[in-house]
């Protein structure tokens, strides 16, 4: 095979997997990501709850530390600037949630061309302990539906498995 011939393999090989993933991250809702939940404590002995595709890329994360963070990726347009205004919406078939944040280009622990949604402290820092406590419940308890996770923005949506990591709930709130 010649070098031009490999050089064209190779540029479609890499453009079908960035189109791959560009097409999971803002596909119809009906597409199902695969991958792996899992329940991870970082360097700094803080919990995430962590969907990661089957390349180890994060999907979607949610823990706490210093502060509650929430990354997933953002499955409506790319921002055209860092620290763009945005929102998502997270439902599992009977109840949802919105959130509200800023998107950023994806960092090299994401799936290869998305973008990322973060928010921090749920959107609401300020809130008394037992305000928090009552959101974080909420939150948490549609993460544990055991029902698939429907991540949408700008009309445009992708689907989660049911989260299945052992006992993260349990782990997650004690440290939280």
């Amino acid at each position: 095979m010649t070098k031009h011939a490999r050089l064209l393999q190779l540029v479609v090989a890499l453009t079908w997997l960035g189109l791959s993933a560009a097409a999971a991250a803002g596909g119809p809702s009906k597409d199902m990501w695969s991958g792996a939940w899992t329940f991870e404590m970082d360097r700094q002995d803080r919990p995430w709850l962590v969907f990661s595709d089957p390349r180890g890329k994060t999907v979607f994360r949610i823990g706490c530390g210093s502060h509650f963070e929430l990354d997933a990726v953002y499955p409506g347009n790319a921002p055209t600037q860092e620290h763009t205004e945005a929102s998502i919406t997270i439902g599992n078939g009977k109840t949802h949630m919105d959130f509200a944040g800023f998107t950023y280009s994806g960092p090299s622990t994401f799936p290869p061309s998305t973008s990322m949604f973060n928010q921090a402290d749920l959107g609401h820092p300020g809130l008394a302990d037992d305000q928090w406590r009552v959101l974080e419940d909420r939150v948490l308890d549609l993460l544990e539906s055991g029902q698939p996770l429907k991540i949408s923005a700008e009309g445009k949506s992708y689907v989660l498995p049911p989260v299945k990591a052992s006992r993260w709930r349990a782990r997650f709130q004690k440290i939280c």
